[in-house]
């Protein structure tokens, strides 16, 4: 009956899960759709292209404290060590806090020369010298919602992160903020509400930092009173591998943007974003299930490791594969929704929905590894998914644009994908 129960509560958690993520599905494609059409294809190529590098820059500054935090928090917790939890959230946020500043500063500093040099848009400076103020929020509203994933609370994760700051930026696009540099801010202030909430929510549920004794006591399984690594330890390779995924999503947009007009470049982003939106049901249930997997692992727990990890597999593929699908067949009706001239990246919005597709198949894999402590062998996978795309994007891009890209992001997807699995099942083959 304990046991149903648990179905039970995980099937609705994915549920829930996947509602907020309809939620910000909803969100991101309104804004997308909305700030293409109010833009401009050129502007819109601009605001992609300082959406990218906030992105990217926001995850080194990270340092893959928000995995770490995650790992650390639920493992603790498991074993009643609730203060130790604490210190290693409030670890993570000091030092995000810290490096996100820095990291803002660098940007406004560097950002005419990479206007001029790298992209060769001389209008690009203004914009993405703006961006440097929105690296603080994007920064933090990541780390608290990592936080709530510890906790397993991964549907409030899940709104602080994905779903609250869209909606926001959607709605003050549809207010008529029209400028690319006010959209920008807008895109901060949202960026902003939803991480005070998440810091509201963690504050509602301060009791389970406490220590309890008992609980740490009775906790049968693979040796509860092991000390977990430091969280600089956990997260150094883990930091690595978040720069490397996120640098392979920034990869064909930033060097399309060299060789191709700001136009062709929105028209990409577009599709890129439109097939990551199967990423995001996969981020869904992973998030969901990636603090479970921390604190079976640490109980000792395998054959539930074992079982979580199949119905994670098995949850992904059912809400995953149907999106794929239609994104290979009908990719321009779901670009001229976009608006006209959007059409021109319907070849690569196929590429990229059957790299997805694969991606669907074999899910989270990646979170099974970071977060049972094979993090630098992550780390070793996500070097040659990054040598790869860096050949890849030198060979392909150059000569065949969008198409070029469009086949640098499936072959990193499927690569990743692959990767991960065999290495769980040879690992970790009582888990898989």
């Amino acid at each position: 009956m304990s046991r149903l129960r648990t179905l039970a509560r995980q099937f609705a958690q994915y549920v829930a899960a996947l509602a907020v993520r309809g939620v910000e599905v909803v969100g991101k494609l309104g804004l997308y759709i909305l700030a293409a059409a109010s833009l401009g294809t050129h502007d819109a190529g601009l605001f992609f292209l300082c959406f990218t590098w906030i992105g990217l820059v926001s995850t080194v500054a990270r340092l893959g404290f928000e995995r770490a935090m995650t790992r650390h928090i639920a493992a603790e917790i498991a074993v009643g060590r609730g203060r130790a939890a604490r210190h290693a959230m409030l670890t993570g946020f000091t030092v995000h806090l810290a490096a996100s500043t820095a990291a803002g500063i660098l940007t406004w500093l560097v950002a005419g020369p990479v206007a001029r040099l790298v992209f060769t848009e001389p209008e690009l400076a203004a914009p993405l010298a703006l961006s440097g103020l929105l690296l603080i929020p994007q920064t933090m509203v990541v780390s608290v919602g990592q936080a709530l994933a510890g906790l397993k609370r991964g549907v409030a994760a899940q709104l602080v992160q994905n779903a609250i700051w869209p909606i926001l930026t959607l709605a003050a696009l549809a207010a008529g903020v029209t400028r690319l540099d006010h959209l920008l801010l807008a895109l901060g202030a949202a960026l902003g509400v939803s991480t005070a909430f998440g810091i509201v929510l963690l504050w509602r549920h301060r009791r389970q930092f406490d220590d309890v004794p008992a609980a740490h006591e009775a906790r049968p399984g693979a040796a509860p009173d092991e000390t977990l690594p430091s969280l600089w330890r956990t997260a150094l390779p883990l930091g690595l591998v978040e720069i490397i995924q996120v640098s392979l999503n920034a990869m064909p947009v930033l060097v399309l943007g060299a060789f191709v007009e700001p136009s062709a470049v929105g028209a990409f982003s577009v599709a890129q974003r439109i097939s990551l939106l199967i990423w995001v049901v996969i981020l869904s249930i992973g998030m969901v299930a990636a603090p479970h997997f921390a604190e079976l692992h640490r109980r000792g727990e395998i054959a539930a490791l074992r079982a979580l990890n199949r119905r994670v597999r098995l949850a992904t593929a059912v809400a995953g594969l149907p999106a794929a699908l239609v994104m290979m067949l009908w990719p321009e009706f779901l670009l001229r929704l976009i608006g006209p001239g959007f059409e021109i990246a319907a070849p690569a919005l196929t590429i990229l929905a059957a790299g997805q597709l694969v991606n669907c198949l074999l899910p989270a894999q990646d979170l099974m590894l970071a977060m049972t402590g094979h993090g630098r062998r992550l780390q070793q996978l996500n070097l040659l998914q990054f040598a790869a795309g860096c050949v890849l994007a030198a060979l392909l891009i150059p000569p065949f644009g969008m198409l070029g890209a469009a086949a640098v992001g499936a072959w990193t997807l499927v690569q990743g994908a692959v990767g991960t699995t065999l290495t769980v099942r040879r690992l970790m083959p009582a888990a898989f």
